[in-house]
């Protein structure tokens, strides 16, 4: 297996042959499928698939050498051990809407938390896409692990 070299991350194939590190399929079965579905549409097919019931594991796991992971980068930014980089192209996307009962109208203060969401991610500038999404399209979900022993060039 050839080693990862995230600092030139092209694709999701890249990472082939990898053991990968995820959430159990039971916290989130539509999305659980869609991540697999995915990686092995971009020639990524992980050796092995370890699950981790809390999103703290990932970066232990991945520190132990049990593999990669994907995380939206709070977890990763905890762990000075694993280095995380952005996928080229983020091919992985997930969809989060609001929900309330049927029936009834959104909270009163639904307005403006939507306000405010939309000001945060304007000025944040990993919220947007790199590439284009069709309207009302998932949003990326960016971010690899790799364990300590595997370098990129900036760390050599």
């Amino acid at each position: 297996m050839s080693e990862v070299r995230l600092a030139d991350l092209a694709d999701l194939a890249d990472l082939a042959g990898h053991d990968l590190v995820l959430f159990p399929r039971a916290q989130a079965p539509g999305w659980y499928d869609r991540l697999l579905d995915v990686c092995r549409t971009e020639g990524f097919v992980p050796g092995r698939l370890r699950h981790a019931s809390h999103p703290e594991f990932l970066p232990a796991l991945v520190t132990a050498g049990h593999g990669i992971a994907f995380d939206r980068g709070p977890a990763a930014r905890k762990e000075p051990r694993v280095a995380w980089r952005p996928l080229a192209g983020r091919p992985l996307a997930q969809r989060i809407s609001g929900a309330w009962p049927a029936g009834r109208g959104a909270h009163p203060a639904a307005r403006h938390f939507a306000a405010c969401a939309a000001e945060v991610l304007s000025r944040d500038h990993t919220a947007g896409p790199h590439r284009p999404f069709p309207p009302a399209a998932p949003r990326p979900w960016t971010v690899v692990h790799d364990g300590p022993g595997e370098k990129s060039d900036d760390d050599r």
